[in-house]
């Protein structure tokens, strides 16, 4: 593909993830919530799969995976997955946005979420990411909210969740 057609699609693809991301945002469930669940990562594999230009480029995945506890280090009550698609960069290795979307899966059902973050290419999150819980299974089926990711070692996360309905 050329230069010309890639600017196009990454324009596009960063146009529909951000109106999702406000549409999200301003729903009118989307009100303050109190904390309802908070859940510690510990981030087992990462693997980004090159496929446009050889290093950091628009469209390259990362998938990572790992354990959740109630506590850090705790027992594992669940574990969770991610994709992320690098969707925007300016230069390799500097700021780029991904699209990232990702499940809990926990002893009574799933919780989906989604995001769109910004990092420096080829690092994890050092800041606070928030993701938009879109839904889930079982005893979470329907949910909405809030999960705010908040980094606490080179692989371990902790998540504050907020459910909206």
């Amino acid at each position: 593909m050329n230069s010309s057609i890639l600017r196009k699609i990454s324009a596009l693809t960063t146009a529909v993830l951000v109106s999702a991301g406000v549409a999200l945002v301003s729903a009118p469930s989307a009100q303050a919530a109190q904390s309802d669940m908070v859940l510690y990562f510990d981030r087992s594999y990462r693997e980004v799969i090159d496929l446009g230009k050889t290093g950091d480029s628009h469209g390259d995945i990362t998938i990572t995976h790992g354990n959740l506890s109630s506590t850090p280090g705790g027992k594992n009550v669940g574990t969770y997955a991610s994709s992320q698609i690098t969707a925007v960069m300016t230069i390799p290795g500097g700021p780029q946005s991904r699209k990232i979307d990702m499940s809990m899966t926990l002893d009574k059902g799933m919780i989906y979420t989604t995001a769109l973050m910004s990092a420096n290419g080829g690092t994890p999150p050092t800041k606070p990411v928030a993701y938009a819980i879109i839904g889930g299974t079982g005893k979470y089926m329907g949910v909405a909210g809030q999960v705010t990711l908040n980094p606490i070692s080179d692989t371990g996360y902790k998540a504050t969740l907020r459910f909206v309905r």
